[in-house]
């Protein structure tokens, strides 16, 4: 038997086998220890006391035995700013608004400020993407810790902010790498037809197929040097490969 106190009163209470562990969680620790030397061989094998190592030992444990780990989770890391692209535009037609945003945010939600946007589709003229910075309040952001993500560091490095990003390097020498084959392939062609016109052996056919193939001919945008620029075979997502 043993005497427990509450709100001033003495209550006997007995502890046989009929406390479920669940009971004996709730005991503090030294009370717990004594009840466990009171009992027999049997219970004091089935009842594993606590730890007897500080709490700087084993972290996890609080310092004050009368109270327990409820639950141990993982500590999450304190939000970041960072200058990314939010999607504005529709499923066919993206655009992009460059914003101040936490880290943990989800890609579509809606920032800090928004310093800038992005048109990734480049128009007919002259195929060039249009692109708008505010580079006041994106120097005043990145002065207060944010950091740009890689698409926005390859757009200030285009503008002259940064430093020029590696991958801009390595898409300028893709384009480089294209050009070169495209002049390679118009001059054998320009070859091809300088000899079949040295020929002369069948002059008058070859000039009268010739006329029918020029009035035949369609401005193909594919085969234009922009085309490099547009991506029109680099698949329907082109845009997320890489700026120009």
């Amino acid at each position: 038997m043993v005497p427990l106190r509450r709100h001033g009163l003495f209550l006997v209470q007995s502890f046989d086998s009929s406390l479920t562990i669940r009971h004996l969680r709730s005991i503090p620790a030294d009370r717990l220890r004594k009840l466990i030397a009171e009992q027999n061989d049997n219970m004091s094998n089935r009842i594993v006391p606590g730890r007897d190592q500080p709490s700087s030992w084993w972290l996890t444990q609080p310092r004050d035995r009368s109270k327990k780990v409820v639950g141990m989770r993982p500590v999450k890391p304190l939000p970041e700013l960072r200058i990314s692209m939010v999607r504005e535009g529709c499923t066919n037609r993206p655009f992009y608004t460059i914003q101040v945003k936490s880290n943990q945010a989800h890609g579509k939600d809606q920032g800090i400020e928004q310093v800038g946007s992005w048109d990734p589709f480049p128009n007919r003229e002259h195929g060039e993407q249009l692109v708008g910075l505010n580079v006041e309040r994106i120097l005043y952001w990145m002065s207060q810790g944010a950091q740009p993500t890689e698409r926005v560091a390859e757009l200030l490095g285009l503008a002259g902010i940064l430093p020029i990003h590696p991958h801009s390097l390595l898409v300028a020498h893709r384009a480089r790498c294209a050009m070169s084959q495209m002049a390679k392939a118009a001059e054998s062609k320009a070859l091809e037809e300088t000899q079949s016109d040295a020929d002369g052996a069948d002059g008058d056919t070859n000039k009268s197929q010739e006329e029918e193939e020029d009035g035949e001919k369609v401005d193909d945008p594919l085969k234009r040097p922009d085309a490099i620029w547009r991506k029109k075979n680099s698949g329907e997502h082109w845009w997320r490969h890489g700026l120009m």
